[in-house]
């Protein structure tokens, strides 16, 4: 779970996933962008520099798209802008198309074989799902909301009641069903439903998109500084 062999041993990329003229959002936003961008991924197939001999006191960050950062550049990434604000060494472990059934596995592995000090969870969209062992995007009408929540609920208990305490994040638009950084609307949707708590609920961070990165679909670098922020908060809160 910890490498992504499709990427392993990749000469560097231009573009990647959303991020090309071809698949797009915003062709004209595209075109306009001005900054330089390309895909290098280290010896376990994630966009970073090869992982440090030493991990004591590495943050982890493990998402989908949005923490690979597509459509930006490296240096803009919310982890390698966290690593920038904290002075400590974030560990990119995002993985395009990534489901939260992946993410909380990937998580856990991380806590029973590294015992990390920090770890980061950027929760992804709720529709998607791991089937056969392959991750997958499920039509958001296909199982229903009730559905996806208790598969986001599910995953978000299993790596929050390990014995770590993880930041939570939730992507823009997780839900697919409007606006996922409306804490109220959350609130209300996981309590009705008696998934979460308000207690849980509590330990999420949710952020609005802010700009779009050069595919026109993913954040860009304001969000990344917000993000960025919280989280470094949320680590100083934590260490006090």
């Amino acid at each position: 779970m910890l490498r992504l062999e499709k990427y392993i041993g990749l000469n560097e990329l231009k573009n990647d996933g959303m991020d090309s003229l071809k698949h797009c959002l915003d062709k004209k936003h595209f075109k306009d962008y001005s900054k330089n961008i390309s895909y290098v991924y280290n010896s376990r197939g994630f966009r970073d520099d090869d992982w440090p001999e030493d991990m004591l006191d590495v943050v982890w960050c493990v998402g989908d798209s949005f923490t690979v950062g597509l459509g930006q550049p490296v240096a803009e990434t919310w982890p390698q802008v966290l690593s920038k604000m904290t002075g400590k060494r974030c560990l990119n472990l995002g993985e395009d198309g990534a489901s939260n059934d992946t993410i909380c596995q990937r998580s856990i592995e991380i806590i029973h074989t590294y015992n990390p000090k920090y770890l980061v969870v950027m929760w992804s969209f709720f529709h998607r799902r791991q089937v056969n062992g392959v991750d997958v995007v499920l039509d958001r009408h296909s199982l229903g909301i009730e559905k996806d929540v208790e598969n986001f609920a599910k995953n978000f208990k299993a790596v929050a009641n390990a014995k770590l305490d993880t930041i939570h994040l939730l992507i823009p638009n997780a839900l697919a069903y409007g606006n996922s950084w409306d804490k109220d609307k959350l609130s209300y949707l996981f309590t009705k439903m008696k998934k979460l708590d308000e207690t849980e609920l509590g330990k999420i961070i949710v952020f609005q998109q802010k700009d779009f990165s050069r595919d026109g679909f993913h954040f860009d670098i304001e969000t990344s500084l917000d993000v960025a922020k919280k989280v470094a908060n949320k680590i100083d809160k934590n260490n006090n």
